[in-house]
């Protein structure tokens, strides 16, 4: 029950009710941003360190609180003067103690039981989504802005936004090829109810990589 608890509080920034089956990026529009190479930390003492990724221009981003660390590969784009983070999870979240007895045995973690994914109720177990977020650089903080999920929702009760998606359960899951979701993105980009500009999680830089 304390993991079920802990991956709950770990995940509900960064998972949203709504995800996308497609990523916000392809090769050529992914960029490099140095300045994200470090160790950062928010508030909550939440630590979060991004790094390179093989020669690609992703970026892995291990997220730590406590003795429990999460892992997900993200790509950035630019929309105009815009900066958006796609976020998908690698690694469910794994306590210290779990992950030195896998590594003792040689095994991998195995995913969570079938009740602990009825008890969180995260997409993130079902499928391979991604999720998006817009940063802003300000100084040696970073500002990150989880998506406006009612806001959404409500542009397309109205239809006024006809993106691809689907619902499953109480999720939303954008079902828009890459291309779709970019057009939307420089489309809907600036406009501030979109994403949660009084919500943002905001990083301060701890160490350069």
């Amino acid at each position: 029950m304390k993991k079920i608890l802990f991956v709950a509080l770990f995940l509900v920034f960064m998972q949203s009710c709504i995800t996308s089956l497609h990523p916000l990026y392809t090769d050529s529009t992914l960029i490099a941003k140095k300045e994200l190479l470090a160790l950062w930390k928010d508030k909550e003492g939440m630590y979060w360190r991004f790094m390179k990724q093989d020669d690609s221009k992703n970026y892995r981003l291990r997220c730590r609180s406590k003795n429990f660390t999460a892992v997900y590969k993200t790509g950035l784009v630019k929309f105009g003067d815009n900066y958006f983070l796609d976020v998908q999870m690698e690694d469910e979240p794994i306590s210290d103690e779990e992950a030195a007895r896998f590594k003792k045995a040689g095994e991998r973690p195995n995913p969570i039981d079938d009740s602990a994914q009825n008890d969180v109720g995260f997409l993130a177990y079902n499928i391979p989504g991604h999720n998006f977020y817009k940063l802003a650089f300000k100084g040696d903080n970073i500002y990150v802005y989880p998506f406006n999920d009612e806001y959404l929702e409500d542009l397309f009760k109205q239809r006024k936004v006809r993106i691809k998606h689907e619902k499953v359960d109480s999720m939303t899951v954008l079902t828009a090829s890459t291309q779709e979701l970019q057009d939307f993105f420089k489309k809907y980009g600036d406009d501030p109810k979109l994403f949660k500009d009084d919500e943002p999680k905001i990083l301060r830089k701890l160490v350069k990589k």
